[in-house]
């Protein structure tokens, strides 16, 4: 299964500078459940904001024309996504940043969405615009309830 997991402001906003601008470590835990033991794809500028590099029991592919920039590091999602296979991973999951996104929503299975009741000013990374008719919402999970507000929604991709 390939799920693309991400969280996002109100505007799409996933980024600012390389970074995520807000704080909320309820989907930085829900993130480290849902992904371990997983394989996640990333893209370098997300490889090289993580602040500790790899994410520990997961498999970390980075998708680069840099063969330096990482441990494990492949020339295109579509590499990336076979190599995970090939290393027996069956949960395969995209991390960002937009251009991943992108890239993989086409292939997705599952969209794992935190929603962050805040609007990003002069955000520079976005999540993709994706068509709800293409998607059911299996379930949504309130993560934080204020400063800011956080809730995951899953998506399903229809048959």
């Amino acid at each position: 299964m390939i799920t693309l997991i991400a969280a996002r402001a109100r505007n799409g906003a996933i980024g600012k500078d390389n970074d995520i601008p807000w704080f909320a470590p309820e989907d930085l835990k829900a993130f480290q459940r849902e992904t371990l033991g997983g394989a996640i794809i990333m893209g370098r500028n997300t490889w090289d904001s993580l602040p500790v590099k790899p994410l520990k029991n997961r498999l970390n592919l980075v998708v680069s024309s840099n063969p330096e920039a990482a441990d494990i590091v492949l020339p295109s999602i579509e590499a990336a996504v076979e190599e995970a296979h090939a290393q027996g991973c069956r949960r395969v999951y995209g991390i960002g940043g937009e251009g991943i996104y992108r890239g993989m929503l086409g292939m997705a299975d599952r969209l794992l969405i935190t929603e962050v009741d805040l609007t990003i000013e002069e955000a520079d990374a976005f999540f993709p615009e994706f068509d709800p008719d293409n998607w059911v919402k299996a379930g949504e999970t309130v993560l934080r309830d204020s400063d800011p507000a956080c809730v995951m929604v899953e998506y399903l991709r229809r048959a």
